[in-house]
């Protein structure tokens, strides 16, 4: 695997652009040629959080098709306008297969594809597709459904903490799915939330897990891409529950459990589809689901058999159906009915939530 910086690749910008002017490197993949496929990271890989997750869906890729792919990542393009150009560099080295990582990344590939079309774009978290452009998103709101189940059965004080990052739909959804999953199992809970307006800030974190502590969360969820919500709580004898990526190697005692993202069949299809010349673009919205993208952490061995049974059972009635986290009755935390008796959210509908349920302390940012 070639890994590059994003110094290292835009100083080859400008001849890269003079080529494309000129035709650019030919695209076709010989008889016995590897497809090359190319991952563009906003940031730093790092040991564990959002880009490992990619990271180790790329490895999978790998394993699975072995010496068909080649492998180009580059790292830390936080710009737009640095990412339109990195996605036209790697296209013009003849990478047919181009993976953006983040929602930032959505515009300038929407931007480059139609330029390329013998190159396939993959965008992770977009929400538009091009005739070569797809889209793949995990439906969040159903594990933080499952570790509302949890939190709710092992809470003590009845409050729960959760530090919001910014208040997108995906974070939203997978809020209220977590307070439904808790009011499930136990109606008296409530969910006090800080939003610190970033990813990662190790900083502003510790503050908000300290904070919502204060006032009496005895379980803290949230939106963490580090472990450091998990550490913090764990100091101070507090459960948590991670996103992303499994935190119980630095979290051993008191991580209830991590949903976890995992793209490998993302990464795996795309790949295995162009080289068989038959990928198309999707927007996929995957869950719990056999292949899907969400999967959960081991349980924590002190969480008492019947409770994980409790959160094991909602688990497989989500991936069969039988349950479906915003069937209501719902009521916004105004207490407005926002779905009726029977009814279930449709996709649109969760993919622009802008408001949170009953039982949330706390407002949303505007």
């Amino acid at each position: 695997m070639l890994e590059l910086t994003r110094r290292t690749l835009l100083k080859s910008g400008a001849a890269a652009t003079a080529m494309s002017a000129v035709g650019g490197v030919p695209l076709a993949l010989a008889a016995d040629e590897p497809l090359g496929v190319g991952v563009v990271h906003w940031g730093p890989i790092g040991e564990i959080g959002w880009g490992k997750q990619h990271e180790l869906a790329l490895e999978a890729m790998k394993a699975e098709l072995g010496d068909k792919v080649r492998t180009t990542v580059v790292t830390d393009i936080n710009q737009p306008q640095d990412a339109e150009r990195v996605f036209r560099d790697l296209a013009n080295k003849g990478n047919r297969l181009i993976f953006g990582t983040t929602f930032s990344q959505m515009a300038p590939m929407l931007k480059v594809a139609p330029t390329l079309p013998k190159t396939n774009f993959e965008c992770n978290t977009a929400i538009n597709i091009l005739p070569n452009m797809g889209a793949f998103e995990a439906r969040y709101y159903e594990g933080t459904y499952v570790t509302g189940v949890l939190a709710g059965k092992m809470t003590k004080s009845n409050v729960l903490g959760w530090v919001g990052a910014f208040p997108y739909p995906n974070v939203l959804m997978a809020l209220n799915a977590f307070v439904l999953g808790a009011k499930s199992v136990n109606p008296d809970v409530t969910v006090k939330i800080i939003w610190i307006s970033t990813w990662i800030d190790p900083a502003k974190e510790k503050d908000a897990v300290n904070a919502l502590i204060s006032q009496g969360a005895d379980v803290m969820s949230g939106s963490p891409n580090t472990p450091v919500q998990g550490s913090v709580a764990e100091e101070k004898g507090v459960w948590s529950i991670g996103l992303c990526s499994d935190y119980s190697q630095y979290v051993p005692k008191k991580q209830l459990t991590s949903v976890l993202l995992d793209w490998t069949s993302a990464y795996v299809n795309a790949a295995v589809t162009t080289i068989a010349g038959t990928w198309k673009a999707e927007d996929r919205w995957l869950g719990l689901e056999p292949g899907g993208y969400v999967k959960m952490a081991p349980y924590n061995p002190d969480i008492p058999p019947e409770i994980v049974a409790m959160a094991k059972a909602a688990e497989a009635d989500i991936i069969s159906g039988k349950l479906h986290p915003f069937t209501g009755p719902i009521k916004d935390q105004d207490g407005q009915e926002k779905v009726a008796a029977g009814v279930t959210l449709t996709t649109p509908e969760i993919r622009s939530m802008n408001w949170v349920v009953e039982g949330v302390e706390g407002k949303v940012p505007g």
